[in-house]
């Protein structure tokens, strides 16, 4: 790192963050306790003989068989141990009577939060058959149903019934079952497939005209509030490139972009524009090869897809994570949540980062052991590691945690069935811990942090913050380089990444992102810090080779093109109308900037009309009038320009509206 690091201190913590986000979780404890072996003879181990071994494997494999940390390495392994919330049929019941008290009450959002703890912690059909004869599970879910109703969500009221007669609720001679069905349908509008419950309502129910009347009268009740009443959830779809458009190349990408470079350039591979692209544009649109949520957000989001739940779906086994429909819990439980499910709490006590679990997560999405080579073989030929820069202690740290996640993958029989309780990993296990270690140096500089937009006021732009639920790894969106002024606004809709440009680039120009440090909002030598410590790399793009001022220092002045065909100088802009007519410097010829001038005052004005839809909630609208404002700027001018860097924010506001939005 001494080749490019200014602040070796700060490069640490910033390198630790990557690994270990708690001080007080035991991995701590884990590498002080082989750390304490470096001592006389062995105080320059790391150094001499770990540092030196050429290969991850080769490091890796050390740390089991060399006499200096082997002994508490595996001693350490040896007491992974499943460490997990498991389920409670008493707290489930207790709270299944809190919320039917509440319902009683009408107090349905307090009665919601006692049904979905209720569901949460029930056990599995059959588990506990002292409470409810077995059936905790499906009263929980029956429960919760008979809320949904109440606050006229057929299709949720309609999943948790189902889920309850899977869960062993009995439905064929339950006359209130098929009356809640009924109720259901009504809700989702499907009138049809309610008449038909209806008539099994009132077959069941001894064929009673009266409770059918009676039935009958409440669907259309029902019916009448549900048109009444606006919803709001809307639907959103990540955009798509078909034909043409897609790119062939490139997962997920517009075919308007392209791969270029090498490893060998200083600048790596990366992505350039394939042609012109207008602002506006949507360019790649990129499910995650793998992500992670963070775990203070296990109990409101869902664990698989990241959408805020409404009605959780529980694990069978845990209670530690939820899922927003049974299709998620399917898949999750399908693949990585049946190794993590009973290690999950360990993880979180051992300090890890997420990125940590992100690595772990890659292995387990893959679904077998050899999957895993193959795809983190694959992963890690494609992004950055800068492993010729890692210090000796920071890789070593980095191995011990391998090790760590390893051992789960063993105790959870990723593998198999291991004919030993020894933690010493056999060539396959070995393998898959060689790539867990590549991960655990790539992922640092190539994850994305997933977000929402989180809505808390009235207005859905003026009260928008960012809340970040994640983190996930994406092979094309991992290609783009940085520059302290994007050319793009990342947003995400679940796990998805989706990247607009937020201004015009030029057909073989550089397509960049932003990696955080902005210009608008830091100063160069703090952004030039903070990239060299977090991304190992010293930034060289045009803001800071001019070094362009913060946005409260901009100007409304812009430096104007030269008018001439052809001619690409860039003129300062006329203070006086005297300057306005100037001999062009390159092209020797005289022109007249009073229609540039022009156009950035029109430019202007199309941004005041796109912020006073966006003040009237009219995102579309704005959308337009900002394309289209930038795209005027863009043929007169160049920035730095402060009302065009607040139209390219406002752009990116109404792209963040239109994906994962939720309000509090």
């Amino acid at each position: 790192m001494t080749n490019i690091d200014s602040d070796p201190l700060f490069t640490s913590l910033c390198n630790e963050k990557t690994l270990q986000s708690q001080n007080e979780g035991f991995f701590n404890v884990f590498y002080e306790s082989v750390a304490d072996n470096f001592k006389g003879v062995n105080t320059n181990w790391l150094k001499d003989v770990y540092h030196r071994v050429p290969s991850d494997a080769g490091k890796l494999r050390l740390v089991y068989d060399d006499p200096v940390v082997a002994y508490e390495v595996q001693g350490t392994l040896e007491h992974v141990k499943p460490v997990f919330r498991g389920k409670d049929a008493k707290f489930s019941w207790q709270r299944r009577e809190q919320a039917l008290k509440l319902l009683a009450e009408n107090k349905t959002q307090m009665a919601l939060m006692m049904a979905c703890q209720a569901v949460m912690r029930a056990p599995a059909q059959g588990v506990d058959k002292f409470i409810d004869k077995g059936l905790t599970l499906a009263l929980a879910l029956w429960t919760r149903a008979e809320v949904f109703i109440r606050m006229l969500d057929g299709k949720r009221a309609l999943q948790d019934l189902q889920l309850a007669a899977k869960c062993g609720l009995p439905v064929k001679q339950n006359a209130d079952y098929y009356s809640r069905v009924a109720k259901c349908y009504a809700l989702c509008g499907e009138d049809a497939r309610a008449e038909v419950s209806a008539k099994l309502f009132h077959s069941l129910a001894g064929h009673n005209d009266y409770a059918l009347g009676r039935l009958k009268e409440d669907l259309e009740d029902l019916r009448v509030l549900k048109r009444e009443t606006p919803s709001n959830e809307e639907e959103k779809v990540l955009p798509t490139f078909t034909g043409d458009a897609a790119n062939s190349e490139l997962s997920g990408a517009s075919s308007k972009i392209k791969l270029v470079g090498s490893k060998d350039d200083s600048r790596g591979r990366y992505i350039a524009a394939a042609e012109d692209i207008a602002p506006g544009e949507p360019i790649l649109a990129e499910p995650a090869i793998a992500a992670c949520l963070y775990p203070k957000f296990f109990g409101s989001h869902c664990n698989a897809c990241f959408n805020r739940l409404v009605a959780a779906v529980a694990c069978p086994d845990c209670c530690g994570v939820a899922f927003c429909s049974v299709a998620c819990r399917d898949r999750a439980c399908a693949s990585y949540h049946r190794f993590e499910c009973q290690y999950l709490d360990l993880m979180i006590g051992s300090g890890m980062s997420i990125l940590c679990h992100l690595a772990l997560r890659i292995v387990l999405d893959a679904g077998t052991p050899q999957a895993a080579i193959e795809k983190g073989n694959a992963l890690l030929e494609h992004l950055c590691a800068h492993s010729q820069l890692r210090e000796a202690e920071d890789h070593f740290k980095r191995t011990l945690m391998t090790t760590f996640l390893l051992s789960i993958l063993q105790k959870a029989e990723f593998f198999g069935r291991r004919t030993t309780e020894s933690p010493e990993p056999n060539d396959l296990e070995l393998q898959v811990g060689t790539i867990i270690l590549g991960l655990l140096q790539t992922l640092q500089f190539n994850a994305h942090e997933i977000y929402e937009t989180r809505i808390t006021g009235e207005h859905r732009v003026d009260s928008a913050k960012v809340q970040y639920l994640g983190v996930g790894i994406y092979r094309t969106a991992s290609m783009f380089n940085h520059e302290c002024y994007p050319g793009v606004s990342r947003t995400f809709l679940g796990t998805s990444i989706i990247f607009h440009t937020s201004r015009p680039i030029r057909s073989g120009a550089v397509v960049p992102e932003n990696y955080g440090p902005h210009f608008l909002r830091q100063p160069k030598p703090m952004r030039q810090r903070n990239l060299r410590s977090r991304y190992w790399f010293k930034c060289e793009c045009r803001t800071c080779a001019e070094d362009w001022p913060l946005l409260e220092r901009l100007t409304d002045e812009p430096r104007l093109l030269c008018p001439t065909d052809g001619c690409e100088n860039v003129l300062a802009f006329p203070t006086k109308p005297s300057k306005r007519s100037i001999k062009c410097s390159k092209c020797k010829k005289q022109v007249n900037l009073e229609p540039s001038m022009k156009m950035v005052d029109a430019s202007e004005e199309l941004y005041a009309s796109a912020a006073e839809m966006i003040t009237n909630e009219r995102i579309d609208e704005a959308v337009e009038l900002l394309t289209n404002g930038l795209k005027m700027f863009a043929q007169v001018a160049v920035p730095p320009h402060k009302p065009t860097h607040i139209a390219e924010e406002s752009l990116r506001v109404c792209f963040a509206d239109k994906a994962t939005t939720n309000r509090y």
